[in-house]
């Protein structure tokens, strides 16, 4: 590796390359932990609460990624190393300079309530097919994407060429209209629901 060269460390889940976000870390270790409570927080969300938790998570080191096993048994969990050019940053999201390798970009919902997971989620086509983006809600399955005139529509029902259709800042000025939606539409429900609570508790 020559002088000006370094490895970043990005997060990656089986079928589907855009799980682990923008999120290129400099520190192995800082990227082991985000890929651990990831899976931890996934594995939870779909427990019904009578079965067990995660077993022991142990990192196997598989020449230039690592894969995460879940009691011995292997997990969709890798880190994958990728050498790029520039100069050394803290430890961390890396800078600026990798956008170029960025798969997804998260826009935050003003209203921190909203929806499942309080984003909206810009997405790079993931099979690598020109640099197409799609606005998402960022959902490890049952993907859902966002259809001008439609709402939100899976990903399965609509198709990779109508869910994947903008170029970058399109999607990203789409994702922020979105999101901005997203929370009128949250407030306006509260505004709707708050006057049944008050009259609950006057007893009416």
């Amino acid at each position: 590796m020559s002088g000006d060269e370094r490895v970043v460390f990005e997060p990656a889940w089986e079928d589907n390359p855009t799980w682990g976000g923008s999120e290129l870390y400099e520190d192995l270790a800082v990227a082991q932990r985000f890929a651990v409570k990831a899976y931890v927080d996934e594995q939870d969300e779909v427990l019904d609460g009578h079965e067990d938790g995660p077993g022991e998570l142990v990192w196997v080191e598989a020449g230039g990624s690592w894969d995460l096993t879940d009691g011995g048994m292997p997990t969709p969990v890798s880190i994958v190393a990728r050498p790029v050019r520039g100069r050394p940053a803290s430890a961390g999201p890396a800078p600026a300079e990798l956008l170029g390798l960025a798969h997804e970009f998260r826009v935050p919902i003003p209203d921190a309530g909203v929806g499942e997971y309080g984003e909206v989620v810009v997405r790079r086509q993931p099979d690598g097919a020109g640099e197409r983006w799609a606005v998402t809600d960022g959902a490890f399955s049952g993907l859902r994407a966002w259809v001008d005139g439609e709402g939100w529509r899976h990903v399965s029902d609509i198709g990779r060429a109508a869910a994947y259709r903008h170029s970058l800042e399109q999607a990203l000025e789409r994702a922020h209209q979105v999101a901005e939606f997203e929370a009128a539409c949250y407030q306006a429900e509260v505004a709707a629901i708050r006057p049944d609570d008050r009259q609950k508790d006057s007893g009416g």
